[in-house]
């Protein structure tokens, strides 16, 4: 469990990097770390400020999955959140790209952002 301020992108990304070294081929590895990246980023901007960070991974057959929870209001992608703005880059449009599939879900006040990334092959799946 991390807490939702900005030095939890780094312990998440480094957890992350542990983690995926047998599991990820390595030229995909700086993939897995940006998606990674960017989701906690977007939970420390858009949660609780100083609220609880929950980051998991669970390896599946094909790919892992990854999931994180904060304590934040959450959000609904909507049309053009892929594209950067005033207030933000091209997070949503990066795990879009590098992942498997991705969504979010809110459950007790909570909001997950989960997405699959591939063990092998190219961004985005087969």
């Amino acid at each position: 469990m991390l807490v939702a301020e900005p030095a939890a992108v780094r312990q998440a990304r480094a957890w992350m990097a542990e983690l995926a070294r047998p599991l990820i081929a390595e030229l995909r590895r700086p993939d897995l770390e940006l998606v990674v990246t960017e989701v906690v980023t977007n939970a420390v901007r858009h949660g609780a400020a100083g609220g609880a960070l929950l980051v998991a991974a669970t390896p599946k057959p094909e790919f892992l999955c990854v999931q994180v929870t904060d304590e934040g209001a959450g959000l609904v992608p909507r049309p053009g959140a892929m594209a950067s703005d005033e207030n933000g880059g091209f997070g949503l449009f990066i795990i879009e790209r590098l992942s498997r599939r991705w969504g979010v879900t809110r459950e007790n006040r909570h909001t997950r952002v989960w997405f699959e990334f591939d063990y092998d092959g190219s961004p985005g799946g087969p």
